[in-house]
Formats: structure tokens, C-alpha cells, sequence
């Protein structure tokens, strides 16, 4: 009788041990094989539940992200099936536990978007599209419909239920989302360039820099109450003063005349400096947070995001960019991706002719040619957004984009 007694407790331990360890397991990678395909995958946590998938033959590679909730498991793929035209071969991954499907191509030895395929009206694809009819799969596809507002085009049927896109004119800000278009008043008088603006939680936020006497006025437009309200700074930053970046619902900026870095907590109406004797300074790069020398924090501006960076091994383009663990850049008119563990297998996304300024957000490219701005996201594809002629004369720092 005892030793039942102790085998159950033996069980209920182990039990109890595997359940903790489900819950507070935040990273697994392992690899296995389905027929002919060998897989690598890799599960994290980042504010939601990720799988980085890593699919090869002898012949074509596949890389992709899911954002998808399966429990933390492990060979999460059930089945393969492939499919080829001449150059395009695709590939439809289902998923054990889960109804979701995705259609992956190679077009030649290159990876592209199946957002890429239709937008060139590949004929390949139009033929292996007819085959995958027994998926039910749906692909979205953009909408021209246009809106007009004030000296606005905007494409609202084109913007996710969760996004809000705001321009900044002059005097104020265009609030754009896929069901509502407004403009709020600010200011009194024009602020041209040099707009010191960023979104922070549910704000959007102004630092009126105009004034030579330094920055003391902080205007936000709280999204959920539809309304604009301003505060006084208890520190005034000097004119020759700059946004960082947000971490954590903080606005971080640096006053370069005065050496010395501050958080702006827009919800409590607050600004401290951050203590740390002038001597050490805080950076995030890429959500991971560092310090830097007074002399290196100084040596040139220092922002957390969108920072143009070098890596030979990703490619050779100026226009590079990463966030979480992908990597973002653009070689003539073309935007790729490419996943930090595979740096050489890139993926072309999409094409724009004169692409002049780009950010990526939370995963969302944003990119700007001539008059109009565009959005590419993995579940939308390329999208049309809005046009408005002042983007024609004026572009840096003058739209930003929310995320619920």
C-alpha cells in the first residue's frame, strides 16, 4: 500500500513539474523531417506566441514566421504538399492541432511574397492558384476604393481594423483609420519641419520645438477620448533637443546643449532625467537595452529604432534596417526580408519604383513614394494607404502610425 502511495506521489510530481515547465518555457528549437523536408524550428515568446519555420529540400528553401497560439509545441507541422509551374514551385504547410494553412514560393532560387506573385501577375501562379482551390484559401487582395478628405486620398478599405495612421499639416494632425477620418487642431501658427512628434501608447504627441526660448509645451491627442490636451514640461528642454524612442509607454529624449537624457511619461504628465551622473546613457537597440559612454551617446544622434545599419552578410544595401529578428532592406526599388539565423536566404517581399523614405513598425513596413504611402504586412500584403500632395514637398517626420 505504500509503495502505491508513493508511486502516485511520484506521478503527481512529475505531473506537476511538466505543468510549471509548459507554463514558464518561453524558447524551444528542434528540428525533424517530413518526406523529403527537413525543418528547423524555433518557438519564443515575444509579447505574443511566434514559430520561426525553416523548410529545405535538396532544391528550395522556405522561411517563414507563424504568429499562432499552439500550446508551445513542439513539430507543430502535420503535412507538405508541393506544388510547380516551370520556375515556381510552392509549398502548403498544415499544422497538427490547427486549422491554419500557408502557401510559401520560390521563384527560381528566390523566395517571394505571394503578394509579390499576384501584384506581377505571374501566370504560374494564377496556374498553381487553381490547384490550391481544395484549401479554401483566400488571399486578400488591395482595394481601390477611394476616400476624400481635405486634401486627403485616402484608400480606407486598405488600413487593419487595429491600425490609425496620422500626417501632421502645419497646425495639426490627419487621424486616418479604416472607419474614421478627423483632423485636430494643435496649434495656433505653423510648424513646418523639424516636427518633434511620436505615438506612445494611446497618444499621439507634439513637442512644440518652435520657439527659440526652448521646449516647455507638450501636446498629445488621446485616441480613446477622440480629444487633444496639452501640459507644461516642469524641465524645459533646450531647442537643440530630440525623441530617442519609446520603450515601455516612456518617451526617451536627449537635450544635446544640456548633455543630458530624459523619460516623458505622457500619462502622468511627468519628466525626469535619467540619473546617471552624465557619465552613462541609455540605448535600446533593437528592444535590448545597453549603456553608453557620455563621448559615444554624444558622437551622433542616437535612436532606438529604424536606424540604417551595415551587415556585408545580409547584403550590400545602404538601406538596411532590422527589428525583433528579421532583417528589412531595400535593393533597386526592392523590399526583401531576411531572418537573422539564415542572413544570406533572402526574401523579396515587394516593388516600388522611387521608394524615398520606409519604417518599419511592429513588423509593418511603411514605405513612401512621391506623394502616396504604402503598407506592407505578411497578413495584407502591399497596400495603397493614402496620397496627399505635401509628401511631395515635405516627408521626414510628418506621419507615424498607431498599433492597438
Amino acid at each position: 500500500m505504500k509503495n502505491i502511495k508513493k508511486i502516485i506521489l511520484i506521478i503527481i510530481i512529475i505531473f506537476i513539474t511538466f505543468c510549471i515547465f509548459k507554463v514558464i518555457k518561453k524558447e524551444h528549437t528542434v528540428k525533424y523531417k517530413i518526406d523529403k523536408y527537413s525543418i528547423k524550428e524555433h518557438f519564443y515568446i515575444s509579447n505574443d506566441h511566434y514559430y520561426d519555420l525553416i523548410i529545405k529540400d535538396k532544391k528550395n528553401t522556405y522561411i517563414y514566421t507563424l504568429n499562432i497560439d499552439l500550446n508551445k509545441n513542439k513539430k507543430i507541422i502535420k503535412n507538405i504538399e508541393e506544388f510547380k509551374s516551370n520556375e515556381l514551385t510552392c509549398i502548403v504547410s498544415t499544422y497538427k492541432k490547427n486549422d491554419e494553412k500557408g502557401v510559401y514560393c520560390n521563384l527560381g532560387k528566390q523566395q517571394v511574397s505571394i503578394n509579390y506573385l499576384q501584384n506581377t501577375n505571374n501566370p504560374d501562379f494564377k496556374k498553381i492558384n487553381k490547384k490550391l482551390k481544395k484549401y479554401n484559401l483566400k488571399f486578400p487582395k488591395e482595394n481601390n476604393t477611394k476616400k476624400y478628405y481635405k486634401n486627403l486620398i485616402i484608400y480606407q478599405k486598405n488600413i487593419p481594423n487595429d491600425n490609425l495612421y496620422f500626417i501632421w499639416n502645419y497646425k495639426g494632425v490627419y487621424v486616418i483609420g479604416n472607419n474614421k477620418v478627423s483632423y485636430k487642431k494643435f496649434l495656433d501658427y505653423d510648424l513646418y519641419d523639424n516636427v518633434m512628434d511620436c505615438v506612445v501608447s494611446d497618444y499621439y504627441v507634439l513637442f512644440d520645438n518652435s520657439s527659440v526660448n526652448g521646449i516647455e509645451n507638450v501636446y498629445y491627442y488621446d485616441i480613446n477620448k477622440d480629444k487633444v490636451t496639452s501640459f507644461k514640461l516642469k524641465q524645459k528642454l533646450t531647442k537643440d533637443s530630440y525623441i530617442n524612442g519609446v520603450v515601455e509607454d516612456l518617451i526617451y529624449v536627449t537635450d544635446r546643449k544640456q548633455k543630458k537624457e530624459y523619460t516623458i511619461n505622457i500619462k502622468d504628465k511627468t519628466i525626469e532625467e535619467i540619473d546617471n551622473d552624465q557619465t552613462k546613457y541609455l540605448v535600446y537597440d533593437n528592444y535590448k537595452k545597453k549603456e553608453l559612454s557620455k563621448s559615444d551617446y554624444f558622437m551622433n544622434d542616437v535612436f532606438f529604432d529604424n536606424n540604417l545599419i551595415v551587415d556585408k552578410k545580409v547584403t550590400n544595401s545602404k538601406e538596411l534596417k532590422k527589428e525583433y529578428n528579421y532583417y528589412y532592406f531595400i535593393e533597386e526599388n526592392k523590399l526583401y526580408k531576411a531572418l537573422d539565423t539564415v542572413k544570406s536566404e533572402k526574401i523579396l517581399l515587394a516593388e516600388l519604383d522611387n521608394i524615398k523614405d520606409w519604417l518599419v513598425k511592429d513588423r509593418e513596413v511603411i514605405l513612401l513614394v512621391d506623394d502616396t504611402i504604402y503598407s506592407y504586412t505578411e497578413q495584407y500584403g502591399l497596400r495603397k494607404i493614402l496620397i496627399t500632395n505635401e509628401l511631395n514637398y515635405n516627408y521626414e517626420n510628418i506621419y507615424e502610425m498607431w498599433k492597438k
